[in-house]
């Protein structure tokens, strides 16, 4: 069974600043599952066992 490890990040702003945010998570293995309220960014990615 895979298991995950999850994030929670908020992110100000739209535009540029957030597109560099989000480019640097995904390059950290980061999935984008969610965003609430338009800030509030939900991450998961595969804990290596």
């Amino acid at each position: 069974m895979q298991k995950f490890e999850y994030k929670i990040v908020r992110i100000k702003g739209t535009g540029e600043n957030a597109h560099r945010v989000l480019n640097e998570l995904g390059q950290q293995g980061w999935e984008l599952v969610q965003v609430v309220w338009g800030s509030w960014h939900y991450f998961k990615r595969p804990i290596e066992l």
